[in-house]
C-alpha cells in the first residue's frame, strides 16, 4: 500500500480545527439561540450536549491520523539521531512504518468516528 500524500493529513487536521472553532461559536452563542427551540431549555440543553459530544469525538477522529503519522515521523527521526538499538528502534525505523502508521491513523480515526456517534446518541437518548 502506497502512503497517500501528507497533505491527507493536514487536510484533516484542518477540518478538524474547523470543528474546534464551529464549537467555540456555539459556546459563546449560548443563551441567544434559545428561541430556535421555542423557549424549552430542556430541549436545548439536551441539543447542545450532543451536538458537543458529536463535534467534538468527530474533532478528535479527525486530528487522529495526523496525530499517529506526526508521532511516528518524530520518533523515528529521534530513534535515527541517536542511533538507536533495540527492538522498539528496529521496529519504528523499519522502511514500512510510514505506511503502517498511516494505516493505523486512518483505522484509529474510523474507531474514534463509530465511537463519538454512539457517544452522542447515548447523550441523546440520556443514557449519558
Amino acid at each position: 500500500m502506497d502512503a497517500l500524500p501528507s497533505s491527507s493529513e493536514g487536510r484533516l487536521l484542518v477540518a478538524a480545527f474547523g470543528i474546534l472553532v464551529l464549537l467555540v461559536g456555539l459556546a459563546l452563542l449560548g443563551e441567544r439561540t434559545l428561541p430556535l427551540f421555542g423557549g424549552d431549555r430542556d430541549m436545548a440543553r439536551r441539543v447542545y450536549k450532543t451536538l458537543f459530544v458529536g463535534l467534538g469525538g468527530g474533532m478528535f477522529s479527525l486530528a487522529v491520523p495526523a496525530l499517529v503519522t506526526g508521532g511516528v515521523a518524530r520518533a523515528r527521526a529521534l530513534f535515527g539521531r541517536i542511533d538507536a538499538k533495540g527492538a522498539v528502534a528496529d521496529f519504528l525505523l523499519r522502511d514500512r512504518m510510514p505506511e503502517q502508521a498511516q494505516a493505523a491513523g486512518f483505522a484509529l480515526m474510523a474507531v474514534f468516528a463509530v465511537a463519538s456517534v454512539v457517544a452522542a446518541v447515548a447523550v441523546w437518548s440520556g443514557e449519558r
